[in-house]
């Protein structure tokens, strides 16, 4: 049965979202602060997906969600859906800029809601399944069962979304990938936003994975489309 943790301060909102989660056979936690979330993602028995609302009274989803990426205890790899009133596109890279996988606005859809969370789920599912292949290419590794990345012999730390990308375009060298193609594919249909987050993380993929991410080796950019990995 997974275990979902929701942190929201609004009683009535995580009611609704226990009894649309619960209804899906999940078992849920309910935490109405960061310092409560906080107890609870150090306990003994994991969680499988976190909810997590922008506004708490200690703390903010943003800070709480940056602790989770960062912990190093086991729950960095969490999938993390933000609950939150703001559907700018700026506030939304934000979220997405620090580690969250997803994003819901303020009223929303219970039913919507769950639908997400089974798909996160489910690709949190598929990413564990055993996988033998390793992608190497000249000063580059990508390890896809242990989800790790080297630059020669150093180790690069990507998120969740970073490695997936990444993977992703390193599986069809020298393949234009156009955005919506990617976000269909990382995202699993259930991203409706801007396009423009992919550039994003791309961005961040090339600070750490490029000797010079001015001018990238391994990630190349196809006007107007989208990207290409290349082999050179």
């Amino acid at each position: 049965m997974p275990r979902i943790l929701v942190v929201e301060d609004d009683p009535a909102v995580s009611r609704v979202v226990e009894y649309a989660l619960e209804g899906e056979g999940m078992e849920v936690e309910a935490a109405s602060s960061g310092g409560e979330a906080t107890e609870l993602l150090e306990g003994e028995r994991p969680f499988d997906l976190v909810i997590l609302d922008w506004m708490l009274p200690d703390t903010d989803g943003l800070t709480l969600c940056r602790m989770i990426r960062s912990s190093g205890s086991g729950v960095e790899n969490v999938p993390i859906i933000m609950l939150t009133v703001r559907d700018d596109e700026t506030s939304i890279v934000v979220g997405l800029e620090i580690g969250a996988d997803d994003y819901v606005t303020k009223p929303f859809s219970p039913r919507e809601l769950a639908s997400r969370v089974r798909a996160h789920l489910r690709r949190r599912r598929a990413r564990s399944a055993p996988q033998s292949e390793t992608l190497k290419f000249d000063g580059l590794e990508i390890d896809l069962a242990r989800r790790r990345v080297f630059r020669g012999e150093e180790p690069i730390r990507l998120t969740n979304r970073e490695f997936e990308i990444l993977a992703f375009l390193a599986s069809r060298p020298g393949e234009v990938c156009d955005r919506e193609r990617i976000l269909r594919h990382i995202w699993g249909g259930s991203f409706y936003g801007e396009p423009r987050v992919v550039d994003v993380h791309v961005q961040h993929i090339r600070h750490k994975i490029e000797p010079d991410p001015e001018n990238p080796r391994y990630i190349q950019t196809v006007f107007g489309v989208g990207y290409r990995f290349t082999e050179r």
